[in-house]
């Protein structure tokens, strides 16, 4: 599968800031756009407040593009708890001083941990595209998260 490799600085910046600031055209805040905002979120905050942040502006920014975050479409809990952790535990198996975002990232994007059925592994898909799971975080039913096992 083909991943969006961001080319330049300016491309990361373009991502990260529209998304924060809510204006990145809804067309461009795809599966890796995802990614690299998560990952840049979980490089500059401990877990717990990238999650947070995570929550907030994904939330806001689909309410910002004509979204909205309903039981059945828009913010889903899980899937963002699933996406924060798996890019946190890529960070940290990637990062040591003096590594740049962007190698990082462009090594993200170019790896398996950023396939879009990534959380398969771990939950049903009944169980994922739950309501309750949109809703509320739920814990995986086919495994525990271990990085080791995507």
């Amino acid at each position: 599968m083909e991943y969006f490799v961001p080319s330049s600085q300016t491309e990361f910046n373009h991502i990260i800031e529209g998304f924060r600031q809510k204006t990145l055209p809804s067309n461009e805040w795809t599966h890796e756009a995802h990614l690299v905002a998560g990952l840049w979120h979980v490089a500059n905050f401990d877990f717990d407040e990238a999650l947070t942040k995570m929550r907030e502006n994904i939330k806001t920014y689909n309410e910002a593009t004509g979204g909205q975050n309903t039981d059945s479409s828009g913010y889903h809990e899980t899937i963002t708890v699933f996406w924060i952790w798996l890019s946190k535990e890529f960070w940290k198996s990637q990062s040591v001083d003096n590594q740049d975002f962007e190698r990082i990232c462009n090594a993200f994007l170019k790896s398996k941990y950023c396939d879009r059925n990534a959380a398969s592994l771990f939950y049903a898909r009944e169980k994922l595209f739950s309501r309750e799971a949109r809703l509320t975080f739920v814990e995986p039913d086919i495994q525990p998260f271990v990085f080791e096992n995507i």
